[in-house]
């Protein structure tokens, strides 16, 4: 009778307890940065004003709150508006390109775009503007909450009540001082839609959705050739017909008209997040870092730490080295699941979920946020599976652990990796990643069943929902 209930997908009083008890417990796990001038948060709120009102404006915050903006790193901005209008005339660029693009000046409204995220992420930062000024970051949280009870709406609708339940329970474990102050829920809860749309085989809006999770944050992309495997295996069409390419053409078309409106907007603004990713050092959360420290003890060669990139960062012995060999376990990783994929051991959800996690444990940068692009999928490919909910729930506690709560063991972040759990913790939350990515593999490869392992959903009934356009069959 318990599983019965369970089954059921309409919403419930206990569904409405769930979401309220989820909420409460993440804004309170965020709550000790509200009013703060140096979050993530607060950050958003300096980005938003000054693409409304130009930096001059942004005088008004706090004193200090904006100072990355004004008195801005190279590290955040590797080429300045001055040094690009210069270069595009070195170049013998057009005259007339170069005087727009030199028209483009941050201290003008709608032209200073955020440095470190896409033109998109202005959208609910903005709608935090509708409340007084001081009040911006409990707005911002509650509209992330409002997107976190969202998804579990569409879990408990699309999937079953346990994947919603397990979701709930993985988010408040993993994401307790993170959710509710960065909106790295809003391009997770995309990605889960266009996953869900693809296995009910609505492509169209599958690659729509997967081009708006990449435009809010980069980091989708690498789920491209999973979909593309997905929608042509099921395509009925000829291989010689240009139907088969709609969806994708929709997503390219998606990106040219975001992409090309923020490039009309600030050319610099556009491209620095590019710059600014690509040349990040390993930072002491993630996998290399943990190798790293581990070979230092083994080779009595203490590291270094900084805190550059708006993270902390390590300088170590091998550290190049080291970065080449996970770039290298990334890509192998990577292929690895698309040819997985491609035989049919996993399906696009479990693809998906193996995709993201690759670049998660082969990756030079480890966030505590990088939790919340997963969870989603690990409760709709794992829904209650035993194994998966304790091991990611010692992985979100962990996380946890590691912050907030040993970083404010201290007062200065530089001196994080040399307090005494911090290594331990990092190392083993990594180590413990990295083997369910593992497992969950080798359970894919030796599966000798004509039916793809974990979720198979490719029979399931469509969504109640129409297309961005028209359709043939297997579009």
């Amino acid at each position: 009778m318990i599983a019965s209930s369970l089954d059921k997908k309409n919403i419930s009083i206990i569904d409405i307890v769930v979401i309220l008890v989820m909420a409460g417990l993440l804004y309170y796990g965020a709550s000790w940065q509200i009013f703060a001038t140096n979050t993530d948060a607060a950050r958003y709120q300096c980005y938003t004003r000054a693409f409304w009102h130009g930096t001059s404006a942004l005088k008004d915050l706090p004193p200090g709150q904006c100072k990355f903006l004004l008195k801005p790193s190279k590290q955040l901005i590797p080429i300045t508006h001055t040094e690009l209008v210069k270069k595009m005339s070195d170049l013998g660029l057009p005259s007339g390109l170069v005087q727009f693009v030199d028209g483009q000046s941050s201290s003008q409204p709608f032209h200073a775009l955020p440095y470190e995220y896409p033109m998109l992420t202005l959208i609910p930062f903005t709608l935090s503007l509708l409340v007084p000024m001081h009040f911006f970051q409990i707005a911002f949280a509650f509209w992330m909450l409002v997107v976190a009870a969202l998804v579990y709406l569409v879990l408990l609708k699309w999937r079953s009540r346990r994947a919603a339940l397990v979701y709930a329970f993985l988010l408040v474990v993993g994401g307790w001082g993170t959710m509710a102050g960065r909106y790295d829920i809003i391009p997770s809860a995309l990605t889960l839609f266009a996953v869900i749309c693809a296995m009910k085989r609505h492509w169209n809006w599958a690659f729509v959705l997967l081009a708006l999770a990449v435009l809010y944050k980069f980091y989708p992309v690498v789920l491209l050739p999973a979909f593309l495997i997905a929608q042509q295996k099921d395509s009925t069409l000829s291989w010689k017909s240009w139907r088969r390419l709609v969806p994708l053409a929709l997503f390219v078309v998606a990106c040219v008209i975001v992409m090309g409106v923020s490039l009309l907007l600030s050319v610099e603004g556009t491209i620095s997040p590019f710059s600014y990713f690509s040349t990040r050092p390993i930072q002491v959360e993630s996998l290399p870092a943990s190798l790293l420290w581990i070979l230092s003890h083994i080779f009595s060669k203490p590291a270094q730490y900084v805190y550059t990139y708006g993270s902390l960062n390590m300088l170590a012995s091998g550290a190049r080295v080291m970065s080449l060999l996970a770039t290298l376990a990334e890509v192998v990783g990577i292929l690895y699941v698309f040819w997985l994929q491609w035989r049919g051991k996993i399906d696009l959800a479990t693809a998906s979920l193996l995709t993201l996690l690759v670049v998660m444990v082969t990756g030079k940068v480890f966030s505590p946020q990088y939790l919340i692009w997963v969870v989603p999928l690990v409760a709709y490919v794992g829904e209650d599976r035993r194994w998966w909910v304790i091991c990611w729930g010692l992985i979100g506690l962990l996380t946890t652990w590691i912050y907030p709560y040993i970083y404010i063991m201290t007062h200065n972040i530089e001196k994080v990796p040399y307090l005494w759990p911090f290594f331990p913790a990092t190392t083993t939350r990594n180590f413990l990643l990295a083997a369910f990515v593992l497992v969950v593999l080798y359970i894919a490869t030796v599966n000798r069943s004509q039916k793809p392992v974990f979720v198979d959903e490719q029979s399931a009934p469509a969504l109640d929902v129409s297309p961005p356009v028209a359709t043939t069959p297997g579009s």
